[in-house]
């Protein structure tokens, strides 16, 4: 009988020949080494987090993330959660120092703003919202969720502001296309203009 195992397990499948590697390590990956080095040891008889929990929560990544995330950056997710789950910071104080750390949050973000009362609704689509939503899907294996959203964040904050939600999805679905090399800004642009006439 074969045991359900995690994703990360690879222990019995079949996965080529390892051909182990060595690289320079970068200044932020030592940081994040040195952090759990100290984490794992005692100080004043606590210890602040034990490998255990590390790899648990590498473990508990889900297998896209997992699969996405280079060595460290998952060492960086697990020492945040595990900091978290024993209470020493909270999710907040941990969303404020990225806040401060990275700089000012782009346009779109409002996670968090005052923004007035959200009144969800529902509106009959248009044709052509119709027809952008299916491009998306068609489109999904050349296009991932994860691209055409960081187009849309791209989008500069007046144009962002003046467009719908679907025009915002056609820009960044353009844009994607043009980023893989499907298509380039001079057949777009022969395109719309051939459409516009």
């Amino acid at each position: 009988m074969k045991v359900p195992h995690s994703y990360h397990d690879m222990g019995g499948e079949p996965a080529g020949k390892l051909e182990p590697t060595e690289h320079d390590y970068e200044d932020w990956e030592r940081r994040v080494d040195a952090m759990c080095v100290l984490l794992w040891g005692t100080r004043g008889g606590t210890r602040r987090m034990t490998v255990d929990e590390h790899r648990k929560n590498i473990e508990s990544l889900p297998p896209e993330a997992y699969q996405r995330m280079s060595y460290y950056e998952r060492w960086v997710w697990s020492l945040a959660q595990c900091l978290i789950q024993r209470g020493i910071i909270t999710s907040a104080e941990l969303g404020e120092k990225l806040g401060d750390a990275v700089g000012a949050r782009s346009h779109h973000d409002m996670g968090g703003r005052p923004a007035g009362e959200f009144r969800p609704g529902e509106h009959e689509y248009e044709e052509w919202e119709r027809r952008v939503d299916a491009m998306a899907v068609l489109m999904s294996n050349h296009v991932k969720v994860d691209q055409r959203r960081r187009n849309i964040e791209a989008i500069p904050p007046a144009e962002y502001d003046a467009m719908a939600y679907y025009d915002r999805w056609i820009v960044s679905l353009a844009q994607s296309l043009i980023q893989r090399g499907l298509i380039t800004t001079g057949e777009l642009a022969r395109k719309m203009a051939k459409h516009a006439g």
